[in-house]
């Protein structure tokens, strides 16, 4: 069975502590279910564009919460990739909520096939590559020693009681790219499993959290992080302690910044429903400011799927949310959108490019 080794330093200890306290913070926030229904299809959006970002991808966000919604035409290499990290994030998900299914090696060949199903460059999805698949200067065990390595890594997952979760889900991802069983989508399938280990313990964060966003951001750190740990090439006996340290801090930034941002994301929420009683708005146009002040827009068809109205009753609500000043209607036609009036009002969440990570040794 495989047997990690790391040293537990000041710094995995001071940054377990910290996560722990801002799980607490997140975990006891009163968010309506229909409200963090929202939250949690954005962050889906989040994680998909980060993950295949790290690996080169350029679509933004917002680009992909819009193809997402098309999904017409001939899609590029690009779109079936975010495509399909959304299925595969919706497939975690899943899994999360289901505490008698084992993390196995089914699983885990299951999380890649959704990776890079249907991709032109696709090969093999979901099956151990049969040959030598450097990554740069990283050499990756001999294709034969792969399902050993494999059986031996999936029992570990699913025995092991005694290691921390989170140091349990950052071990996973490093050896998971250490081992770089698959011919492609190695390091999306490491990441999508990471959180899929923190999500079946009690550090899901209500499905809230993207750690592949802040690797997205700090991309270089990320593979410095790893190449650091596993050097040129594969030995059982690394030491995964700078890989760790990097994750460790990772997720408290990360989790910080989610609490920080659904702390005055509540406060303007309160503020609108505050102003909305004042107005006389209803229920479902209160919904339809809120969700457009989270997602940043909000068109005739999401007001239609979350109001569960027709399309008459939409194109009244929201001639009336911009006659009251709460949101700006932006194009014509059917591509019309309603920009979330945020004059006056404090964003809800800062810009990633705010956020800081803890100077490495040597900064």
């Amino acid at each position: 069975m495989f047997q990690p080794k790391y040293r537990k330093t000041q710094v995995l200890g001071a940054g377990v502590e910290a996560i722990d306290r801002t799980k607490w913070l997140i975990e006891n926030m009163l968010i309506m279910p229909k409200y963090q229904l929202w939250i949690k299809r954005q962050t889906t959006v989040r994680r998909a564009s980060a993950t295949t970002g790290i690996e080169g991808a350029s679509l933004d966000e917002a680009a992909v919460g819009e193809l997402i919604k098309s999904q017409r035409g001939k899609l590029s290499t690009e779109e079936i990739d975010n495509l399909n990290a959304v299925e595969a994030y919706d497939f975690v998900d899943y899994l999360s909520d289901q505490p008698d299914l084992p993390i196995d090696e089914g699983v885990i060949r299951q999380i890649n096939r959704l990776f890079k199903k249907g991709a032109p460059d696709a090969k093999d999805p979901g099956k151990y590559r049969n040959g030598e698949n450097r990554v740069g200067e990283f050499v990756p065990p001999n294709q034969g020693d792969v399902p050993t390595l494999m059986r031996d890594f999936a029992l570990w997952i699913q025995a092991d009681t005694e290691t921390h979760p989170i140091l349990k889900a950052g071990l996973a991802h490093i050896h998971l790219v250490a081992i770089h069983p698959f011919w492609d989508g190695n390091g999306r399938t490491a990441r999508a499993l990471a959180v899929l280990i923190l999500q079946t313990s009690e550090y899901g964060f209500r499905k809230l959290l993207s750690p592949e966003s802040l690797y997205y951001q700090f991309r270089d750190r990320y593979f410095t992080a790893i190449e650091t740990t596993l050097g040129k090439e594969f030995g059982g006996s690394y030491d995964a302690t700078p890989w760790l340290e990097f994750f460790v801090q990772s997720l408290n930034v990360h989790s910080r910044h989610l609490a920080d941002g659904l702390t005055d994301w509540r406060r303007v929420m309160d503020e609108v429903h505050e102003e909305a009683r004042e107005d006389g708005l209803i229920e479902r146009q209160t919904d339809g400011v809120i969700y457009a002040g989270r997602m940043g827009e909000i068109t005739r068809r999401d007001y239609m799927e979350i109001a569960s109205v027709s399309a008459v009753t939409a194109s009244r609500d929201l001639r009336k949310l911009v006659e009251e000043e709460y949101l700006i209607p932006i194009g014509r036609g059917r591509g019309r959108k309603y920009r979330y009036n945020a004059e006056g009002r404090e964003k809800a969440e800062p810009p990633p490019e705010q956020l800081k990570m803890p100077l490495a040794e040597g900064e």
